[in-house]
């Protein structure tokens, strides 16, 4: 009788820790993210009325706000957040423009809905066409964004969003900025995880040289690992045009460049600009702890056509895609894993510890 009785305590207690037993044994939670590249949704202010523009061939596809970017839905609008460079403004405040500046990148107020309809959900602003419109341009345009619900980032103007229970924020700066924010971030960061509950950090550097294969150490990596060094867990950048290479450093990972995408500051882009790519990251948290991140790079094309562009980035395979996988290797250490037609490529593991 005693061991029948002691039986019965033994499952009654199992059967109430089986619960606990089951939380401590789920799954990871997972949430896939979308980069990519320099956006401008517009052209530069002289030439609105040239065909080839921007504003050309949007008026030539019925201001469809779904064309630019919708051969990237297979991606975009199947992720948990997409994140882009929106390098110029969006507003119709063509009054505010810096006439002492060569170019001047604009979209119309309404071009907001190529990024909402284009399952945008995020935009970095920090770069050096940020103030084309001046201050007042600027703040217009962050008005017209917030209003159509799509974040943004600006220096110490950072934003937050939350996915599965996990709370990620996300900050831009360009080179300059860099520099006067370098003490500030070490403090930013910290902050936001200790006292508002972030447990993911991305920063955004506006960063490089224009058309370099090639980061550089004075800016690009030390910025980076400077954020890193302060608890940033990813850094993407843009500016240079072209895609650069990868790096992964404190099981943290780093884009360098993420090259072009739908960019309507050239009608004929160069040759170098052209390949581009987005970047998903899967990363994995137990709870709301970072586990992973698992990088995969879908090879693109930042324009369908040629010498002018469509504005309207494709994917690519084949050669095409073995030559954007080149380009990121060329500036990367280790050795990528291979592109895979209808997968990517699939990169390894970063375990977070």
């Amino acid at each position: 009788m005693r061991r029948l009785i002691a039986l019965l305590l033994l499952l009654c207690s199992l059967a109430c820790l089986s619960p606990v037993l089951a939380e401590e044994a789920a799954e990871p939670v997972e949430i896939l993210l979308s980069l990519a590249g320099d956006c401008t949704i517009g052209a530069n202010e002289r030439d609105h009325s040239m065909e080839e523009s921007y504003i050309g061939v949007m008026a030539a596809h019925g201001n469809d706000f779904t064309y630019p970017l919708l051969n990237a839905q297979p991606w975009f609008a199947n992720d948990d957040f997409t994140l882009v460079n929106l390098e110029g403004i969006i507003s119709d405040k063509a009054r505010y423009r810096n006439e002492s500046l060569y170019l001047n990148f604009r979209g119309p107020a309404s071009y907001v809905n190529v990024l909402t309809q284009g399952s945008v959900e995020g935009v970095s602003q920090s770069n050096n066409h940020a103030l084309d419109y001046g201050k007042e341009g600027l703040e217009d345009c962050q008005r017209v964004l917030t209003d159509a619900g799509v974040l943004w980032a600006y220096n110490n103007n950072y934003f937050t969003f939350e996915r599965k229970g996990v709370k990620f924020a996300v900050f831009s700066f360009r080179r300059y900025y860099m520099e006067v924010y370098y003490q500030w971030l070490e403090e930013a960061i910290p902050r936001v995880k200790n006292e508002e509950g972030v447990d993911f950090v991305i920063v955004c550097l506006h960063h490089g040289e224009e058309y370099e294969a090639k980061h550089n150490d004075h800016d690009q990596t030390r910025f980076a690992h400077h954020a890193i060094d302060h608890g940033a867990d990813l850094v993407v950048g843009t500016h240079p045009h072209v895609l650069q290479g990868i790096e992964v450093y404190k099981n943290r990972l780093i884009m360098y460049s993420l090259g072009n995408f739908t960019f309507g500051g050239n009608n004929r882009p160069s040759a170098a600009s052209i390949p581009t790519a987005v970047m998903q990251v899967k990363l994995a948290f137990d709870k709301t702890n970072l586990q992973s991140t698992q990088l995969t790079i879908i090879p693109f094309h930042a324009t369908g056509t040629q010498p002018y562009s469509n504005y309207q980035p494709v994917p690519v395979t084949g050669a095409a895609a073995q030559q954007v996988m080149d380009i990121i290797q060329s500036d990367t250490p280790f050795p990528l894993r291979p592109y895979v037609e209808g997968v990517g490529a699939v990169q390894d593991i970063i375990y977070a510890q």
